[in-house]
């Protein structure tokens, strides 16, 4: 059988998830919605501007530096999504949790001790 390849810094991982979830899976779908905004409508917005010749270089720059932001944001939040549940899957392995949480919210710290103390 094929070993899961962890993280070397499962709490980094761990706290960095918790962070980019409330940026990337907020509970709001008003929050949502500016979120997508400003991946996808906003960038559309500013192309069809600067095609009419109607966009400044401040909003043509503002707008793709925080689409770049934004994108890098939910990519590195997908990857350590994946981490979470790739240290989910060892935490059940090994016979794990060893630690319990009242807030789901903090259960990536869970899962990140249990592959501190197998590893």
């Amino acid at each position: 059988m094929p070993s899961i390849i962890l993280s070397k810094n499962p709490f980094r991982d761990a706290e960095r998830y918790i962070q980019l979830k409330k940026i990337c899976a907020p509970e709001s779908w008003a929050d949502s919605i500016n979120r997508m905004n400003d991946m996808i409508l906003m960038p559309f917005i500013v192309i069809f501007l600067y095609i009419l010749r109607k966009a400044d270089v401040f909003l043509i720059a503002s707008t793709i530096a925080r689409t770049y932001q934004v994108w890098k944001d939910f990519v590195d939040y997908t990857h350590l999504r994946f981490e979470v549940q790739k240290m989910l899957i060892h935490t059940k392995v090994v016979g794990g949790p060893f630690i319990t949480t009242n807030d789901p919210r903090y259960l990536p710290y869970v899962f990140a001790d249990a592959v501190v103390r197998t590893t």
